[in-house]
């Protein structure tokens, strides 16, 4: 599907991916674009990971690996849901678990990297809130809460957005050092 620096993205890593939900699936997006996304979070996720394995940060992450795994098996419905998933695709467990183990591991070293810098201002929360949030429940017909009410939830979705940003100009920045190689069906 791809080669990052040499290293292959597999077609059994995009099942894997598929399988585990581990890239979420956009709402109304059909079986192709969804791949395409898939592959696209490969990529990144290899990117990153070659960027802290040559810094030598991957033993410096602590993650909870029970954690992690535990979220992808309440996605995909349960544990033995996936386990027979997995094995209807011919697809070993440990593999996943190894992919999980990625993504959790390029996952906290970003939330220490870039989120003690993400500084979120009144005047943020403000225009979210009546931008975006109250005015998408007015035109449901709902009444929307006060600001004061949800103002931990708007500041907690604006460092969210904040974090994502970072992430994927960090990413950005890796592609344009990399060698990237994307192989289309």
């Amino acid at each position: 599907m791809a080669l990052v620096d040499g290293v292959p993205v597999l077609l059994s890593d995009v099942q894997l991916c598929e399988a585990g939900g581990l890239v979420p699936r956009g709402e109304g997006e059909d079986d192709a674009s969804y791949r395409a996304s898939v592959v696209e979070a490969l990529i990144a996720l290899e990117l990153r990971w070659q960027d802290l394995a040559s810094a030598g940060a991957l033993e410096r992450v602590a993650v909870d690996l029970d954690a992690a795994w535990r979220k992808v098996e309440k996605r995909a419905g349960g544990g033995e849901v996936l386990r027979q998933r997995l094995a209807g695709l011919g697809l070993a467990e440990p593999t996943l678990r190894e992919l999980v183990r990625r993504a959790a591991t390029v996952e906290a070293y970003a939330a220490r990297r870039f989120a003690p810098f993400l500084r979120v201002t009144a005047e943020e929360v403000e225009t979210v809130w009546q931008r975006r949030l109250a005015s998408e429940l007015a035109a449901q017909g709902v009444t929307a809460p006060s600001l004061d009410e949800v103002r931990e939830q708007v500041e907690a979705l604006i460092r969210e957005e904040k974090l994502a940003t970072e992430i994927e100009r960090w990413t950005r920045e890796l592609a344009s050092r990399h060698q990237v190689v994307r192989y289309r069906r």
